[in-house]
């Protein structure tokens, strides 16, 4: 009898383990995530906005890249090569419960969330190419969609930017989820080598980095950035062009700022922000290589539902620190 007992709750503990939901919190205060090689490796990292309080949250001898929150706070999506491939994973803003999306290992990367905080979209790469897909946040429904790199989901839901292109031929493209329709951010005599697309937090403007220099003829130390009425009309120039080479752009959650990442002199990169209007950029990290910052800011974010939580899956179990 008292075996039947224990192993009944033996197994009521492992049901539950596998199907409860994870409660967590999102921060209190604004935070950026970013990607930090300063201890031997890379590792996602937090910070304040002013760049304050900078702390590792994955302290893991893999390399941990490419953090984004979920639009709630709750979460945050980042990609790692733990079982040696670059796959998705999710962990709790303070570093804690690590598990992975998918059951079966592919290369994924460049995540992005669906404004509801249900879906993702990513990049896969297969045999040398890089295509774009979508999926459910528990790894089901996973949907291949179109040749590309880079997504960045738009905040209405309706559209999913990326780039996509030869060398000295990249663009940034628009693809229409209802529609199954593609069409170029820009027309095909407009500027060229362009990467990197993200959405104002009102779905009006994309940022993107552009290359505006024939390669091999000085363009490294001519990347800059640029917004763009989701039209296509209204470019501007937001970064100074005569600066080192600047990528990888983020908006605040407000909308008035963005982050880019920046190679300095040194060749190393660091993670800056810059008001749209008049503003100076302002340099947020100064060790060793930072980039891909992404910003979270409760004051902004989408509201907590009931139905929000995820549920821990088979294969989605919580990945040993080692």
């Amino acid at each position: 009898m008292r075996f039947t007992l224990f192993f009944f709750i033996f197994s009521l503990i492992l049901l539950c383990g596998d199907i409860c939901p994870v409660f967590s919190k999102a921060p209190d205060t604004a935070k950026i995530a970013f990607s930090s090689f300063r201890d031997g490796n890379v590792e996602v990292y937090l910070m304040n906005p002013d760049g304050s309080e900078q702390v590792n949250l994955t302290h893991h001898r893999a390399e941990d890249i490419d953090p984004v929150w979920s639009p709630t706070g709750e979460h945050i999506l980042f990609v790692s090569d733990r079982i040696r491939v670059s796959d998705l994973y999710l962990m709790e803003p303070d570093g804690s419960n690590v598990r992975r999306v998918f059951r079966k290992v592919a290369q994924r990367e460049h995540p992005t969330w669906s404004p509801d905080g249900r879906r993702i979209a990513y990049e896969r790469v297969e045999f040398d190419e890089s295509w774009i897909y979508i999926a459910n946040i528990d790894g089901t429904n996973e949907e291949r969609i179109i040749l590309g790199r880079d997504p960045a989901w738009s905040p209405d839901g309706t559209e999913i930017a990326f780039f996509t292109g030869l060398a000295g031929h990249t663009r940034i493209w628009l693809f229409n989820l209802h529609t199954r329709q593609q069409k170029s951010l820009l027309p095909d005599n407009a500027i060229q080598w362009m990467w990197y697309p993200a959405w104002s937090p009102s779905g009006d403007k994309l940022a993107f980095a552009w290359l505006n220099h024939f390669p091999f003829i000085g363009f490294v130390e001519r990347q800059t950035i640029y917004i763009v009425n989701r039209d296509g009309t209204g470019i501007e120039q937001i970064v100074d062009e005569a600066g080192p080479r600047a990528n990888e752009p983020a908006w605040s959650p407000s909308g008035d700022m963005l982050l880019y990442s920046q190679r300095l002199e040194n060749n190393r990169s660091q993670i800056f922000k810059i008001a749209l209007v008049g503003g100076d950029p302002v340099q947020l990290t100064h060790i060793d290589w930072n980039y891909g910052g992404d910003w979270f800011d409760p004051a902004y974010a989408l509201p907590v539902s009931p139905q929000s939580q995820l549920l821990t899956t088979v294969w989605g179990e919580v990945k040993k620190k080692n």
